[in-house]
């Protein structure tokens, strides 16, 4: 790992100009890791910008954290970078259209032949290594792992602002240390991070105690309506976009609902369908124990882990529910 930490650093000696991208829809560990650069690329006192694709996702946990003092865009804005990090971004199809063609082309969007250094800093085991310079570490428990190592990599601390960006990314990949990927390096950077001066109780309050009463009524709405089926097996909750668009809310408000799905006693596999616009879902997929939903979610065109995936389905949400369903059922007869 060292190697590929030694051609990163050098990437960020020669650049003048950076751009830090997220995958669309961004979450706690996509803003987290992007955040972390951000303070890296400030210590190379590089003019930085970071890209975050969020159709009103991510914004809140971006302010909830010390800002590094760069420009935090949805847009381009004429930007020519001649570094371009995609952070916790597992194919190109996830970076959105202008990154998914800079991925593809080269060439930065809206120039005549500009081409950046790309480079991929992920840790889902799918990702293709599409950058100049790959660092894919699956056996990291969230990208912003990957860019902790980095930063003490170059000797930077992981205090402050980078401290509190990769804390966010650990408890959100890990959900608070709960979920099956955590690790005892995981535990020990955080370990660090605390060691370092965080604050967890205020970071807790700041990150999870803030819900509205709108979100707090919609939550109860959802959970009265999962419903079991597989025997048990499986348990399943869909939203549509008028429940979301009645109580103003946005799809940052279902940030963690996925996963109590399979909070549930007997359930192997949650199902939670999104309606993003008319005739497109978003499905998340959870598991517990050996149940792959990665393989599940890479068949409709999606990805991510074997115990947390999802994909995007041309489909409204009942009709989703329902193939998606159908799949996860005949997965779990095969196995018996």
């Amino acid at each position: 790992m060292h190697s590929v930490f030694a051609f990163l650093e050098q990437a960020f000696k020669e650049a003048r100009r950076i751009l830090i991208a997220a995958h669309v829809g961004p979450d706690g560990d996509a803003v987290g890791s992007a955040a972390a650069l951000a303070h890296i690329a400030l210590h190379f006192g590089l003019d930085t910008r970071i890209l975050l694709d969020s159709g009103g996702r991510g914004v809140r946990q971006a302010t909830i954290l010390p800002a590094p003092a760069v420009s935090c865009c949805a847009g381009l804005a004429g930007f020519v970078p001649d570094l371009v990090i995609f952070a916790d971004c597992g194919d190109a199809a996830r970076a959105g259209a202008e990154m998914q063609a800079l991925i593809e082309s080269g060439v930065f969007p809206g120039t005549e032949g500009a081409r950046p250094r790309i480079v991929d800093m992920d840790h889902h085991a799918d990702n293709p290594g599409y950058g100049h310079i790959n660092l894919v570490c699956p056996e990291c428990a969230a990208t912003a792992e990957l860019v902790g190592r980095f930063a003490e990599y170059l000797g930077l601390p992981l205090a402050g602002g980078m401290g509190e960006a990769v804390y966010l990314g650990l408890v959100s990949d890990t959900g608070n240390f709960t979920f099956s990927n955590t690790s005892a390096d995981s535990l020990s950077m955080a370990a660090r991070i605390v060691a370092a001066g965080l604050d967890v109780a205020d970071f807790t309050r700041r990150t999870e105690n803030n819900w509205s009463p709108a979100r707090m009524r919609l939550w109860g709405k959802l959970m009265s309506s999962v419903t079991l089926h597989a025997g048990g097996a499986v348990s399943c909750c869909l939203v549509r976009k008028a429940w979301l668009d009645k109580a103003g809310l946005s799809a940052d408000d279902l940030e963690g609902f996925s996963s109590r799905l399979r909070c549930l006693q007997g359930v192997r596999v949650g199902l939670f369908v999104r309606e993003d616009a008319e005739g497109k879902c978003r499905v998340s997929l959870r598991s517990v124990g050996d149940v792959d939903v990665r393989v599940v979610a890479a068949r409709f065109g999606g990805g991510g882990h074997p115990s947390a995936a999802g994909a995007t389905l041309a489909l409204d949400p009942d009709a989703a529910m329902r193939v998606m369903l159908e799949a996860l059922e005949a997965g779990l007869r095969s196995e018996t």
